[in-house]
């Protein structure tokens, strides 16, 4: 990762940075303000599914969030 934040950051990236190598949101949010959306979306992953549909009520993002937990929380079982 270069310190001129010009590389593109996917949420491969934000996800690895966050939970891997234990950024917080706020480093996360700091360190990368163009990608604050992904960077919100991959912090919701840590809420149990439950919770996460009383929390979000936008069904399409509801559902991309969900995706990214099937698709990121799959690799760690």
């Amino acid at each position: 990762m270069r310190d001129d934040n010009t590389e593109e950051m996917t949420y491969e990236k934000i996800y690895d940075l966050k939970f891997r190598k234990g950024f917080s949101t706020t480093e996360l949010m700091e360190r990368f303000p163009d990608e604050a959306d992904k960077v919100r979306e991959i912090a919701l992953l840590e809420i149990p599914d439950a919770l996460l549909k009383k929390t979000v009520p936008q069904g399409a993002l509801r559902e991309k969030i969900l995706s990214l937990k099937r698709r990121f929380l799959s690799e760690r079982a």
